[in-house]
């Protein structure tokens, strides 16, 4: 059994036993239900914090002020949250007032959709007061209650419906979808942070496709951070949406999403920025990109070689893929072109200063220069002319010609 369920229901049976109600909710019960093994298990209880505190000897306060205490495990935490009400929402993110509740109805009828609120006890029963498990059947994403009264309280619930939608592989409810066109408006005082966040899971799920369909069908981005900042964004996607289900690597998936917003070269890096990504995947993306453009690159041997040696496998194949996606190539054709691409790859005897047969300090050695900038460049030049067969990874050799370089550079 997953560690994590056992330390769960650990937890539920001491609560249990401490005389409270504690049950499992929210995703663990809907991935369950559906047969997957959830990442982690969320416990709601009617325990108030403190009274968790003093069931459990250790804990951590991640998020008390709301009513959550962290049970600490070996190398684990089970997130312990007591049963809630929630005020109006003036920020449109975090209610005004939490109040703690004891009934678990009254929790669940805070959450943001059907599927998500559904809870366990520990011998396996469930509750389902809003319907979840027949929404689970019937594939479809619902709100609790009124979508309108849901998305007003936060609109990134719209973001998370779509996102659900792109993960499950279901459909917005009827009455769901059309709650966006009169709380969209809300979208524009989202935090970009939480929005990339949302963006990110999207592009991990199986059909980012079925979720952004949605973004283009209700024009959510003219209102939703940070696409409002950007102009030009297309009205229709430049590149067929179901192009990103068919790529594997993420990074994949948004060079081909920015392509279908109809962001241009000029304009990539300032885009991807706007998300306030991290530096490392804004490199990653913007090479993905660029390289899926350069469609000569992967016609020549040296070139593709050269690639690899620069941004990796990794990013090297995805941008292949891409681009072949673009081009309208059928399976087969991307998938020849994928294959004497691999054995060019597999062809190559070293890939990094690491595999040649020679350190700097042995070149240094040979050559008697002092250190400096020259070293770095030398090695490149080892490095470049082994791996595209030019020269032989061999002691003699590699010095050889390091020396002749270190020369010329003086």
């Amino acid at each position: 059994m997953n560690p994590a369920l056992v330390y769960a229901h650990e937890v539920l049976e001491r609560l249990e036993q401490a005389g409270f109600q504690a049950y499992l909710v929210g995703g663990c019960v809907r991935d369950r239900l559906m047969g997957r093994e959830p990442a982690d298990y969320d416990v709601a209880t009617d325990a108030l914090p403190e009274e968790v505190q003093q069931v459990f000897p250790k804990t951590a306060p991640t998020g008390i002020q709301h009513g959550t205490v962290g049970v600490l495990h070996p190398g684990l935490m089970t997130e312990v949250t007591t049963f809630r009400k929630e005020s109006t929402y003036s920020d449109q993110r975090r209610p005004d007032e939490v109040t703690f509740v004891t009934s678990l109805e009254e929790d669940l009828s805070r959450r943001d959709f059907t599927v998500n609120a559904m809870a366990e006890d520990r011998k396996g029963r469930l509750y389902d007061p809003f319907g979840g498990q027949e929404d689970l059947a019937r594939r479809r994403i619902r709100a609790v209650g009124q979508a309108v009264d849901r998305f007003k309280e936060d609109s990134l619930r719209m973001v998370r419906g779509i996102r659900f939608a792109a993960q499950l592989g279901f459909v917005l409810d009827k009455e769901t979808e059309a709650a966006f066109e009169l709380a969209k408006m809300d979208l524009t005082i989202l935090a970009v942070e939480r929005v990339a966040m949302e963006m990110r899971k999207l592009f991990r799920s199986a059909s980012p496709s079925r979720g952004l369909t949605y973004v283009w069908q209700h024009e959510l981005v003219h209102f939703l951070p940070p696409f409002i900042q950007w102009e030009g964004v297309s009205k229709a996607p430049d590149v067929p949406l179901s192009l990103l289900d068919s790529l594997a690597g993420v990074e994949a998936r948004w060079a081909g999403f920015l392509m279908s917003c109809g962001v241009d070269q000029d304009r990539l890096i300032p885009c991807l920025r706007s998300f306030r990504l991290s530096k490392k995947e804004v490199t990653a993306i913007a090479t993905v990109f660029q390289l899926a453009l350069a469609t000569k690159t992967w016609q020549e041997e040296r070139r593709v070689k050269t690639a690899i040696l620069l941004h990796g496998w990794d990013l090297v194949q995805q941008g292949i893929e891409l681009a072949g996606g673009m081009e309208g190539r059928s399976f087969t054709e991307r998938e020849e072109q994928k294959q004497q691409i691999q054995s060019w790859y597999d062809e190559m005897p070293v890939l990094s200063a690491t595999d040649l047969v020679i350190d700097g300090r042995e070149l240094l050695q040979a050559t008697d220069k002092a250190p400096g900038s020259w070293l770095g460049e030398a090695l490149h030049h080892l490095l470049h002319q082994t791996a595209l067969g030019d020269l032989p990874n061999e002691k003699e050799r590699l010095i050889e010609e390091g020396c002749r370089f270190g020369k010329k550079l003086t």
